[in-house]
């Protein structure tokens, strides 16, 4: 499989605008493809978003390559072996795939995503009236069914959905507890009982005042103990 980040314009994420991301994964012998829109590209919404590829397509890849993007390469000189971030390691090991990046400069190694990343665009988000976030990922879930995955593929020229049903049974199998993908952080909550994430602040219970505490983010909740 390959995976990669798109970008996609301003959208409104409850009273405020956000800037949206878009993951893909793309399998590389049916072409079956995955998309979700996140408002970040942290490593906590990357880890999410391949978790939920893994569950719409059946299965686990036994390999992921990936462009040199800091949630899986933290540098890759040129001519020598890259360094992937541990915490990506940790979860291909416990998913059972092996990573592997695209040499520096040579986007073109992972073509597969970045059509899927340019379809995407110009399929998908060409022309959509999208209101919201809450609005575009259930979209997103209904154009993957009814128009990128059952139309008949540039390459291979078939449908990917039915590619996907012979490639599935080379998947690996989806674990039976899911990795925690929280990003786990000590904070101080204030007087006033909030601690603040991201230029934002959040209230925790009023008995946690003034106390140090852990927190677990999570893309799309917050605990705290």
């Amino acid at each position: 499989a390959q995976v990669d980040w798109g970008s996609y314009g301003l959208i409104r994420v409850g009273e405020t605008m956000r800037r949206l991301s878009f993951f893909v994964m793309v399998l590389c012998y049916s072409s079956q493809i995955y998309v979700e829109f996140t408002v970040s590209q942290t490593m906590e919404h990357f880890l999410a978003c391949h978790q939920n590829a893994f569950a719409a397509f059946g299965g686990v890849p036994s390999r992921i390559m990936v462009d040199n993007l800091k949630s899986a390469v933290l540098s890759h000189p040129t001519g020598e072996a890259p360094v992937y971030n541990r915490r990506y390691l940790d979860f291909a090991r416990y998913h059972g795939f092996t990573v592997s990046a695209c040499g520096v400069a040579k986007g073109n190694e992972k073509g597969r995503v970045e059509n899927g990343v340019g379809y995407v665009k110009k399929n998908f988000l060409a022309g959509a009236e999208l209101p919201d976030f809450a609005a575009i990922n259930p979209a997103a879930k209904i154009w993957l069914d009814t128009v990128a995955n059952v139309r008949i593929h540039g390459e291979t020229r078939k449908k990917p959905a039915d590619m996907l049903a012979s490639e599935r049974p080379h998947l690996g199998p989806l674990p039976l507890h899911p990795y925690d993908i929280a990003n786990v952080a000590c904070v101080r909550a204030s007087s006033q009982f909030r601690v603040a994430l991201d230029s934002n602040r959040y209230s925790v219970p009023a008995r946690f005042a003034g106390q140090r505490l852990t927190m677990k983010a999570y893309p799309d909740r917050l605990c705290f103990y």
